[in-house]
Formats: structure tokens, C-alpha cells, sequence
């Protein structure tokens, strides 16, 4: 069903930009692969997150948002959530809180900003009725809010534009499709056209690539508009987006010259999106100097920028890991809760892939939170963005 709702689209104008497509395949209301009951997360699903692999990662978040509330003087704590997945990080923010800072989840208000209706039901069976005076479900970003603004593995699913450098110019990838060819069946195929909008080209021509040669890249217009929309909401307080990426500089390097597009299905990667379409995610990697570009606009600067390992070092997840592995020759359990912490920061794992972008508004400039006690990357690596 999914495949003829394209076709419909391509057939109004003969091609579609390929954002178009991975935004139908991925967010089609009824048929698109976040829009199925298929399951997602986990060992038996299509890819695993940081709060599938072991819940000390929400305990750690939880840990890093206790610290950034004592500095919010505020009545009501909006903590709010884009793009939840199944609720697990969630729970594991709440039940930390309500245990170990008592004074500060009766002021929580924890709002879960997800348009995926099975996401949304998987959420609701996690935290209800056990949380159902704290969390709340909106459809958008907030205006006016004092808190915390968090994003995991959220960013990298919005839909991209996909362009090529060719001969010096800039062109933008189209799907169409294709009829029967010599007997054979119909498919989808690609084209090269100007770009969509003057966005991509005003977003290429800051980027100052050489020209010479041909390269694949990504430019995705919607992470920038999100920000900018988180930014305009957030009265005061603190965003943590936590996402696969790099900064500008080193995304669009020759390392990938091919680009960063992904999908994932059960657990494999592959670079073929006109198969099990709506079955499998879709993804690029993130422009961090992008986000914080967009941020800085509205009256958000940088606090720091870092990545995984070093991120969850300064939370202490090394005294967790301790915990177990005392206990590891003597104890299977021990053992796989040691191993699956280890792959949180593992530099080959989710450790170094993984970047961590806090930034904040109104907020001390002399904070010192203790995820950025260590230095992944030089202070400018964003560019004049900070505080």
C-alpha cells in the first residue's frame, strides 16, 4: 500500500525529492514503518538504543538532569522528550528521580512530544498508571517552558535531502518510477534535478566545499527547524540531544564522500531504500555545528559538546561498571550487565559514534556539568556558538 501512495505522489509531478519519499516511508500516518506495530527496539527487532542495552544510561541521564534542575528556579519542571521510542528512557529518568531527588519530581512535568501511534501505545503501557499524574503526550514543542529539553536517537530520522556534487554543481536526488523495462517489473529509480528549495543550496555554498570531483552528501533542513523550534519554546533551561554525527567539518569530508544514509532491518545494514519499504528505518547522520548554528539563533549557546564515552566517564559509569565486575567470574548475570555497559562506551560500539550537544538558555555560565568533565573536542569545534 505504501508503494502505490508513492507512485500516486510521483505521478503528480513525474519525481518526487527524496525527502518526500523517506518522509511517506518512514512517517506515512497509516503505513509508514513508524506508524507500524512491528517492533523497533530490542534483540528481536530492527536495532537497538542506548536505554534498550542497559538501563544504567536513563539512570546516568537522570543523574546529569538532577544536577541541571538545582541551577532552574522554577515551581513547574518541564522535562521534555522527543521521539520517546518505547518509553524505556523515560521510566528510567522517572523512577531515578522519584527515588533519589523526591523534592524535585513533585515538580516534574514530563512531556512526550511522539507522532508515531505505536510508539505512543508502547509508551503508554511502560508509564501508566504508574506515572499517570507526571507524563503527558503533546504533538509539538511547547512555548514558554522552564526545563530540559532531551532527544536520543531522534535527529537522525528526520527526512533528508540527498544531493550530489557533479562536474561543480550542485544537484538534488528525485525518486521516480519506472514502468516496465524489456519485460522486466516496474521500480523505483533515481534522478538528478536542481535542488527543492534555495535552502539546500544557501546551506551548501556556507559548507565551502571544493567543487572538483563528484561526492554524495546529505543536508536535512528539518533538524535545523526543529531546533529552531525547540529554541523559540524553551524559556529558559537546557537541551540534550544525543545522536549519531559529527561536526560540519568532519561530515562533509572526503572520509564520506559517499554520504552517511543508512537503513537498518533486524539488526543489518544496508544503503537500499526502495526495498521493504515501511518495514526498515531510514537514517543520516547529524550536523552538529547545524544544530548549533540553529540554536544560537534564537537565544541558545553551547555549554559543551562530547561524545558518548566521555560523556557517561563523567557521570560515573565507570563506578557502575565496578559494581559487576567483581562479580564476573562468579556470576553469568554480572557478567552481562558489565558487557552491555561496556558497549555504551565502547570507542567502537556507541561510545565514540555517538555525540552528546548541551546546550542552554538563561542558565549559568559557570555551571560545570559533570557529563562535560571530559574533553572530547577542542572548545571552537561548533564554531562561535558557546557561551
Amino acid at each position: 500500500m505504501i508503494t502505490r501512495i508513492i507512485q500516486n505522489e510521483i505521478a503528480k509531478d513525474s519525481a518526487i525529492p527524496f525527502s518526500q519519499f523517506m518522509s511517506l516511508a518512514l512517517y506515512h500516518p497509516e503505513y509508514g514503518y513508524y506508524s507500524s506495530p512491528r517492533e523497533k527496539i530490542g534483540l528481536e527487532a530492527d536495532f537497538d538504543t542506548s536505554p534498550s542495552i542497559h538501563p544504567v544510561f536513563a539512570t546516568l541521564i537522570a543523574k546529569q538532569i538532577v544536577q541541571m534542575a538545582q541551577s532552574l528556579d522554577c515551581e513547574v519542571l518541564s522535562l521534555i522528550e522527543f521521539g520517546a521510542g518505547d518509553g524505556t528512557l523515560c521510566r528510567g529518568i522517572l523512577d531515578f528521580i522519584r527515588e533519589q531527588a523526591p523534592s524535585l519530581f513533585c515538580k516534574i512535568a514530563y512531556l512526550i512530544i511522539e507522532i508515531s501511534p505505536s510508539f505512543r501505545t508502547n509508551q503508554r503501557n511502560r508509564l501508566l498508571p504508574a506515572y499517570a499524574q507526571v507524563v503527558q503526550w503533546k504533538d509539538a514543542m511547547p512555548s514558554r517552558c522552564i526545563g530540559i529539553v532531551l532527544s536520543n536517537e531522534f535527529v537522525d530520522a528526520l527526512p533528508a535531502h540527498r544531493l550530489r556534487v557533479e562536474n561543480g554543481t550542485l544537484k538534488e536526488v528525485y525518486v521516480t518510477w519506472q514502468n516496465h523495462l524489456a519485460g522486466g517489473a516496474p521500480f523505483f529509480s533515481e534522478v538528478l534535478k536542481p535542488p527543492s528549495d534555495p535552502a539546500l543550496s544557501a546551506y551548501f555554498n556556507r559548507l565551502d566545499l571544493p567543487v572538483n570531483g563528484s561526492f554524495d552528501l546529505e543536508i536535512n533542513l528539518l533538524a535545523t527547524t526543529w531546533m529552531q523550534d525547540v529554541s523559540r519554546g524553551l524559556q529558559k533551561g537546557f537541551v540534550i540531544t544525543i545522536d549519531y554525527g559529527y561536526p560540519e567539518r568532519q561530515l562533509y569530508s572526503p572520509q564520506h564522500k559517499r554520504g552517511t544514509f543508512l537503513c537498518y532491518y533486524k539488526h543489518t545494514i544496508n544503503e537500499s531504500p526502495y526495498q521493504r519499504i515501511g518495514e526498515q528505518d531510514m537514517t543520516t547522520h547529524v550536523d552538529f555545528t547545524a544544530l548549533a548554528r540553529a540554536g544560537k539563533e534564537y537565544g541558545l549557546s553551547v555549554i559543551g559538546f562530547t561524545d558518548q564515552t566521555c560523556f557517561l566517564m563523567g557521570l560515573r559509569i565507570d563506578q557502575e561498571m565496578q559494581r559487576y565486575a567483581d562479580q564476573m567470574e562468579a556470576s553469568d548475570e554480572a557478567r552481562r550487565h558489565f558487557l552491555s555497559m561496556k558497549q555504551l562506551i565502547a570507542p567502537d560500539k556507541m561510545g565514540k559514534p555517538f555525540k552528546v550537544l548541551i546546550q542552554g538558555k538563561g542558565v549559568p555560565k559557570a555551571l560545570a556539568l559533570e557529563g562535560l568533565s571530559f574533553k572530547a573536542f577542542p572548545k571552537n569545534i561548533l564554531g562561535n556558538t558557546h557561551n
